[in-house]
């Protein structure tokens, strides 16, 4: 799936202006049918057992907390991190 962002604020012209960058990701491929046996069963390798233990919480439908929907926005902060360290002359 193809993760496409918009950018909704603090950047200018292409440059940052000062105030917090907000990144906006769709979700272009949802599929809420595919959770269904999620239901019964925690998925392998995720962290929705963990969470739900112990938080007792537990959000069938895409992981909650723990899905790739809710970590994208670390991903993309880091991402624009990697690239102003590169551009300061970073390693």
């Amino acid at each position: 799936e193809e993760d496409q962002f918009e950018i909704l604020s603090g950047v200018l012209g292409g440059s940052t202006i000062g105030t917090p960058i907000a990144l906006l990701v769709r979700n272009k491929d949802q599929r809420g049918k595919d959770y269904t046996e999620m239901e019964v069963a925690y998925r392998p390798s995720h962290a929705d057992a963990t969470y739900d233990f112990k938080y007792g919480v537990r959000a069938v439908q895409g992981g909650g907390r723990s899905s790739a929907r809710e970590t994208i926005g670390r991903v993309a902060a880091g991402a624009g991190a990697e690239r102003l360290l590169l551009w300061f002359g970073g390693e």
